[in-house]
């Protein structure tokens, strides 16, 4: 009985261990600081308590498949990342901890120690453990990730990788028993789901966009020379609708006044809400749109404009996103805020990084902010951000301003 309860003990604090060591590394690799609240504690312990009595009677195999599930769903639920980046996440981890522990079993081995298997483990992984504290402490992970994050044939390589190894020791060390097809399946799987996914978006990267740029070069160059033969605005305007149609965009303006550059500008906002499913964020604005900009046009406002919208509307929020436009002949104002959940330490340098997205959405990977960056800065204007708390929404917000002079 003594026996059975030091195994028991000892699979527990084994666990217990790995469950700490992801939950480091998931946040260092994300830029994320650990968050050791009560709710963080009570998920390592129970994860140690729960798969070190679940496990202790299994055969390997068996047991490694309940583990790496419950791994899995720890990283996607630290990391909040789409399948594939939650593959290239565990892999990482999975290499890490793997090297360590052979450093571990190798210092072990050096020192001539005289232990049974079981206090043997629990030594390398108290090194394990150790060693990987330190360098979550002390080590930037995060801007590996964040360069695998950002170049998609790095990660389509590193996935490939590792299905082709999963398949290559699958094959070589192949046993007829059930729980060792069920493990070597299920990683399987999953990896081959973080490659279609991210095979998806090199198909979307590599097809689709320079599809529609070539598209809409010719139709820019179409529409240029369209209205530069024309003093007809009725034929301009319908030459534009046309143009635009043919790129699906929707250019539905029926009951704006056009004469009003606010009603203009809170008809603009209006169609950008109705795109949201289910009306919500709900919007605040406060346009003041005085005069005509001596620098900045109309057109290039709204761009401008659309361009903090999206990534507000992006986010995810169902908190008000408030908004914000003063604009004279001197200067031009745009604020828009909205909820900010902070998930790394350099957010706000990330931001505007080109193919950086905080939302991790396949159709607007971090494109807008870089470029409205390039085109506020040709204006000689500056972006800011600001975060500050929400006293109404009771929640964080983040503000983004262009000001340009």
């Amino acid at each position: 009985m003594s026996i059975n309860i030091i195994e028991w003990i000892t699979n527990i604090c084994l666990n217990f261990m790995d469950c700490v060591m992801f939950y480091y590394l998931c946040n260092s690799l994300i830029g994320k600081k650990p968050n050791l609240s009560v709710k963080t504690i009570l998920m390592v312990i129970s994860y140690g308590l729960a798969i070190g009595t679940i496990t202790l009677g299994l055969d390997g195999y068996m047991a490694r498949v309940l583990i790496n599930i419950a791994l899995l769903l720890i990283i996607k639920y630290i990391t909040s990342r789409k399948i594939q980046d939650v593959v290239i996440i565990f892999a990482i981890i999975f290499l890490c901890t793997v090297l360590i522990q052979a450093l571990g079993l190798q210092l072990t081995n050096s020192l001539g120690l005289e232990m049974n298997t079981d206090c043997t483990f629990l030594l390398v992984q108290m090194f394990t453990t150790t060693i990987t504290l330190f360098i979550c402490k002390k080590v930037p992970l995060y801007k590996l990730y964040n360069i695998i994050e950002k170049e998609i044939l790095l990660k389509l390589l590193i996935i490939s990788l590792a299905v082709i190894l999963l398949i290559t020791l699958f094959y070589i060390n192949f046993e007829y028993t059930t729980s060792y097809i069920l493990y070597f399946s299920i990683l399987i799987i999953i990896s081959f789901g973080g490659l279609y996914q991210t095979l998806k978006k090199v198909f979307y990267y590599t097809n689709k966009i320079p599809m529609q740029l070539h598209d809409i070069n010719n139709l820019l160059m179409g529409i240029k020379l369209s209205v530069y033969s024309t003093s007809d605005i009725n034929v301009v305007r319908d030459e534009i609708d046309k143009a635009l149609g043919i790129i699906d965009i929707d250019t539905d303006i029926e009951g704006i006044d056009m004469n009003d550059y606010n009603q203009i500008i809170l008809s603009f906002i209006e169609l950008k809400k109705r795109k949201v499913v289910n009306n919500e964020p709900s919007f605040f604005a406060d346009i003041g749109y005085y005069e005509s900009n001596a620098k900045v046009a109309f057109s290039v406002i709204l761009y401008m404009l659309g361009v903090l919208l999206d990534n507000a509307i992006e986010s995810g929020t169902k908190k008000e996103i408030i908004i914000k436009v003063y604009v004279i002949e001197e200067n031009l104002y745009l604020s828009v805020s909205n909820e900010y959940k902070k998930k790394s330490f350099d957010d706000f340098e990330k931001m505007f990084k080109e193919r950086y997205s905080t939302k991790g959405e396949m159709n607007s990977r971090g494109y807008g902010l870089p470029n409205l960056s390039k085109v506020v800065t040709s204006y000689g204007g500056n972006i800011l951000l600001k975060e500050e708390y929400n006293k109404e929404q009771k929640s964080d917000y983040i503000i983004i301003t262009i000001d340009i002079k």
